[in-house]
């Protein structure tokens, strides 16, 4: 058996920067700021999660589901910041989907005032290039619930290509939703 090496509890995936961007560590004290767009039912309406009710909610994802990914060496939930106010307006992730398979998978969301300015794909495509060159996945994919058009726009930027939809394959909110499926390949990565 093969002993995992040990991470410091202080480690915390890479800063990543874009023009308009920083993408950081989610700390504890980006709770109250995170908080407005967390608890809006328009930003989770095609989520996994349901949106905060609480700002006790919220300070458990920054505080416990964060850091445990982190204690983990997982780099995400990665907080999406405006450069000029590094306050969280969102988050972006990349994670191993199936590491054996070196298939990856992205996922993102932005609070509803900052819809439309090219966030998503912006902060996006400075994780994929990260993934890409540190973990060398093959693939990376995305979910999308039916119906979340502007997602699928999002990858579709981001050079992704779809592949299929799972019909009723989740259970979420007491609904079955169709899931469509999106991937980006290393090769069409650094072909574009």
């Amino acid at each position: 058996m093969m002993d995992l090496p040990m991470l410091s509890p202080e480690w915390r995936p890479p800063t990543l920067e874009t023009d308009r961007l920083v993408l950081r560590a989610f700390e504890e004290a980006d709770a109250e700021p995170l908080h407005p767009h967390a608890a809006n039912p328009n930003v989770t309406r095609f989520t996994l999660w349901d949106y905060h009710k609480s700002l006790a909610d919220t300070a458990h994802f920054v505080r416990d589901y964060a850091r445990c990914r982190y204690l983990e060496g997982v780099p995400e939930p990665l907080a999406l910041c405006f450069k000029a106010d590094c306050s969280p307006v969102g988050a972006v992730g990349c994670f191993w989907a199936s590491q054996p398979n070196r298939t990856m998978e992205l996922g993102y969301w932005v609070g509803e005032r900052f819809w439309g300015r090219g966030l998503a794909v912006e902060a996006s495509r400075a994780r994929l290039a990260h993934a890409f060159a540190a973990c060398g996945p093959e693939r990376i994919q995305a979910r999308v619930i039916a119906g979340n058009a502007p997602s699928i726009r999002v990858l579709e930027k981001l050079g992704f290509r779809y592949e299929g939809t799972l019909r009723s394959s989740l259970l979420r909110r007491g609904n079955f939703e169709d899931v469509l499926y999106f991937a980006l390949l290393r090769s069409e990565h650094e072909g574009g």
